[in-house]
């Protein structure tokens, strides 16, 4: 059996061993250190670049102040119904009782009861609401998806039923004054933004990665 030519080695590899001169950098592979760089070439792999997780985005930290600007808007809008319980407005209530055909001891026996129950309805709705609204601020603050769709349900009940409140309040002779009506369309003015927040897309596509 002949010795191989001048300059090889067994194995065919000018240096004798797998990786010696006959590669590039002298590793196998052509890499310098034997290992492949990063997947992505140069720069090693980033989670949040190359389908990491997702970095919260500017509306879905907007979602969380607004929810405590609306909670604050809803409780303001809340305040003048306590203050419905003055001489003229129970004269307005009595006046439009007796136009329907009561006495007057009926009427004002009426215009009282009424006012009592709007004064205790604005209490156990004011409570509710306020829990409601810290519930999902919390969900929010611990990423929750089930948050975003409670405030959308909460929020746009709350807003139908506080224009109906205007509408009817009126009619029913409840008093209703300018600043009522001021308070209330700030009010849903701000539960409008907070809905356009809770429907785009960065908010729900960030909160898609936490469900499980």
């Amino acid at each position: 059996m002949s010795n191989p030519p001048y300059g090889e080695q067994p194995g065919g590899y000018p240096s004798g061993q797998p990786g010696g001169q006959g590669y590039p950098g002298g590793q196998p592979g052509g890499y310098p250190d034997g290992q492949p760089s990063s997947k992505y070439g140069t720069d090693p792999y980033a989670p949040g670049t190359y389908g990491g997780p997702m970095a919260e985005p500017k509306k879905f930290s907007l979602l969380k102040t607004f929810t405590l600007v609306s909670l604050a808007a809803y409780v303001l809008s809340s305040l003048p119904s306590f203050f419905v319980s003055g001489d003229q407005v129970q004269q307005d209530m009595i006046a439009t009782y007796e136009q329907s055909g009561m006495s007057s001891q009926e009427a004002a026996d009426m215009s009282e009861m009424g006012m009592a129950l709007n004064t205790g309805f604005t209490w156990v709705t004011l409570i509710i609401a306020v829990g409601l609204y810290l519930l999902v601020y919390f969900g929010l603050k611990k990423n929750k998806n089930w948050a975003r769709v409670t405030g959308i349900v909460f929020g746009l009940v709350g807003a139908v039923f506080s224009l109906l409140g205007i509408a009817f309040g009126s009619l029913l002779g409840m008093g209703v004054d300018a600043l009522g009506i001021v308070l209330t369309l700030l009010y849903v003015a701000v539960t409008v933004y907070w809905l356009m927040l809770a429907f785009s897309t960065d908010v729900k596509t960030y909160l898609k990665q936490f469900t499980r």
